[in-house]
């Protein structure tokens, strides 16, 4: 067995990474590194595939040439973990197995590519089920919670043992959208023999669990019924593909004041959402279009006060539509007093850091009351994956989705519990090749 550790080990995000038995490869994720895709956007040209490799935009996969690629396996639907398939499955000309929700997210981004004829070649596969790829590969879906629907643990059944793919998690006991973790199963897998586990480690620093998403619930109907005290504008920006925290949004709202929905990521993630059921937009109005945007913005500046406003931008990214706003891109102008909700928290990265700053700098001086940290994260801390280290009790450990220093704090962690750094913990980089 080979283990190709392709993207997201220097960095968070740009995941990819292979498995090879008997000369036959699968790949697990194919996602792009978001702080390079923002830069590149803003140079608003169209990018050449080799061109976005050497930037770092995409994974470089070039220790896959002349190989027998049996299929491309996803996750789940997050951009870090998809967004590269337009650019670079056609090369390998396979199936493609994801989600459902992941599905008919990809269906929009290979259209908007112009490569919508690989749209033949995904086939959904739902948690709980698994499918044969080859003689030498079968996988599974494993049921996890996530911040996006349909996320999913990939069990890669091979001669050679498990592979265990689990990237991105967190242990949600208590979520609003779907059901809890299959701990049956992952238990199930441990006594089996899981050979590797590759496992995300983007919160691996915080010593703690992560709340439930229910927390998120509570959190925001608070912060929606004291801004409705006031009779300002009310804004609430959170990520286009936290569905849950979406549905909890609209619920808080308890008819009170007219939604609307700004920004073209909404159209990406909650059209399809919708049309799987995972979420209800009746009587919602949904303007992802720059010129639907700018009326739309227009109609509400008159009587701001009758309006819940969910907007994108929370991280800060100058084309979306909040920092538009903060530049007073619109005719929408905040007033002095209007209020501003983060559902979210920053990605931890530097441009996010720096976009933030910008865009809290904009709303500070125009007299915007801030409501930061209204959320809980996606992500697994520290005594949450030791919880799936001793369910899943791998032979080998591999750390992924993060820069060196997070991929050591699991390294670590891993140590803690018994394995041995080099030996049976690797910390790996973009291009490290392991023979197991």
């Amino acid at each position: 067995m080979k283990f190709y550790a392709i993207g997201g080990y220097n960095e968070v995000g740009k995941n990819m990474s292979a498995v090879e038995i008997n000369g036959e490869v699968v790949i697990l994720d194919m996602g792009v590194y978001m702080d390079k895709i923002i830069t590149l956007e803003e140079e608003d040209r169209k990018v050449p595939t080799k061109e976005m490799i050497q930037c770092g935009a995409l994974p470089d996969d070039y220790m896959l040439e002349g190989k027998n690629v049996a299929a491309i396996v996803l996750s789940h639907g997050h951009l870090d973990h998809i967004a590269a398939v337009p650019r670079m499955a056609e090369r390998y000309k396979c199936p493609i197995i994801a989600t459902p929700y992941a599905c008919e997210i990809l269906k929009n981004l290979l259209k908007d590519a112009g490569v919508g004829y690989l749209i033949k070649n995904l086939f959904p596969l739902s948690t709980g089920e698994t499918a044969s790829i080859s003689q030498n590969f079968e996988v599974e879906f494993v049921h996890m919670t996530h911040s996006i629907p349909h996320t999913a643990m990939i069990a890669l059944h091979t001669k050679e043992g498990i592979i265990a793919y689990l990237n991105d998690y967190k242990l949600d006991n208590n979520p609003t959208l779907g059901e809890k973790p299959d701990y049956k199963r992952i238990k199930q897998l441990g006594k089996q023999g899981v050979k590797v586990l590759v496992s995300e480690c983007v919160r691996v620093a915080d010593e703690a669990r992560t709340p439930p998403e229910y927390v998120a619930k509570v959190l925001v109907e608070d912060a929606i019924e004291r801004a409705y005290e006031e009779k300002t504008a009310v804004i609430i920006t959170t990520f286009a593909s936290q569905i849950a925290r979406i549905n909890s949004i609209i619920k808080a709202n308890k008819n009170e004041r007219e939604i609307v929905l700004l920004g073209r990521a909404f159209g990406n993630y909650l059209v399809p959402a919708s049309k799987l059921g995972l979420i209800n937009l009746n009587n919602i109005k949904l303007f992802n279009r720059k010129k639907s945007i700018t009326k739309a913005l227009s109609g509400i500046s008159s009587n701001p006060e009758n309006y819940l406003m969910i907007a994108t931008g929370n991280q800060g990214e100058p084309n979306a539509v909040l920092s538009r706003m903060s530049r007073k891109e619109y005719d929408f102008t905040f007033k002095k007093e209007d209020q501003v909700i983060f559902s979210s928290e920053v990605i931890p990265n530097p441009l996010n850091k720096s976009n933030r700053y910008t865009l809290d700098q904009n709303l500070r001086e125009q007299g915007v009351r801030m409501l930061q940290h209204v959320h809980v994260s996606g992500h697994a801390r520290r005594e949450d994956h030791r919880d799936m280290l001793r369910m899943i009790n791998p032979e080998y450990v591999f750390p992924n989705h993060g820069e060196t220093e997070r991929l050591a704090s699991y390294a670590a962690l891993a140590m803690d519990e018994g394995y041995k750094m080099g030996d049976s913990v690797k910390v790996l980089y973009n291009g490290a090749i392991v023979d197991l």
